[in-house]
């Protein structure tokens, strides 16, 4: 029997949008979305910009509130008395991930003051946390402003990780980096699930990446999911046209004439 730790049912979102011309639109982001997330397991989230992977991701976090359907929870920790959240998510935007006036230590010490309830200094757990994550310990009191891109997410990585969250949300973690930067993320990505026993949902539109790092997989299209399952039979024996156009593109096998014919048939 499996262990679900989310269950999303038939969730939809819409935003008002205003307009001189129109008035008041509803725009629908995300229509009829179900599935469920299995505890400990890696749940690959992909498709086209716009599809709607991020708004789903911030309505599991709890950011955005869904405007219709059922999101159910299955957490160990009784969270209600608790200042971190369960559900944690790592931004894809380097201005969402860290405080840009804020330094590195005072970062990294606040999550231990809302994990522990206790307003002290942790040297001596910061600094462990600096060697856990190969940060180099002269970044210590650099501000957010003053780090590169990927030190920004491995610090902000660090921190959601000292919450003992029990889902962890990426955001496209692996967009914009050489493949030895998503080798290393993606390493120790895997090597803080196995230590705390995570159940993380990534969004990329790398299915390449998503194959070999998530059990099950959803492909989104235009604020549906198009096809789900276990993550090798869909990349394997893919069953909708649109996964098998984002296999195809990713492996570089389309023409520029198939890929301007498939979207002329989708969009």
């Amino acid at each position: 029997m499996n262990d679900y730790i989310i269950k999303v049912e038939n969730v939809s979102y819409s935003v008002n949008n205003k307009s001189i011309f129109s008035g008041n639109e509803s725009i629908e982001i995300l229509r009829n979305i179900s599935f469920s997330v299995e505890r400990g397991k890696v749940l690959g989230i992909s498709g086209q910009s716009g599809s709607g992977k991020s708004t789903l991701a911030k309505i599991l976090a709890g950011i955005y509130t869904q405007t219709s359907g059922a999101i159910k929870r299955d957490f160990k920790k009784d969270w209600s008395k608790l200042l971190p959240k369960p559900v944690q998510i790592l931004f894809q935007n380097d201005g969402d991930l860290l405080n840009p006036c804020r330094s590195v230590n005072d970062i990294l010490n606040e999550a231990f003051e809302l994990k522990s309830k206790k307003y002290k200094l942790y040297s001596s757990e910061i600094n462990k946390v600096f060697t856990q994550f190969d940060i180099n310990p002269n970044l210590r009191n650099r501000k957010g402003s003053q780090l590169s891109g990927g030190e920004k997410q491995r610090i902000a990585l660090a921190r959601i990780v000292i919450m003992e969250p029990e889902v962890l949300i990426l955001d496209e973690p692996f967009s914009s980096q050489d493949v030895e930067s998503q080798l290393n993320i993606l390493n120790l990505i895997n090597k803080v699930k196995e230590n705390l026993d995570l159940t993380v949902i990534c969004i990329s539109h790398d299915l390449n990446i998503l194959k070999r790092f998530s059990d099950n997989l959803i492909i989104m299209f235009d604020g549906g999911i198009v096809e789900s399952g276990l993550t090798h039979e869909i990349i394997n024996n893919p069953v909708n046209d649109y996964t098998k156009f984002l296999l195809s593109a990713q492996s570089l096998k389309l023409s520029e004439a198939e890929i301007h014919t498939f979207h002329n048939k989708y969009e």
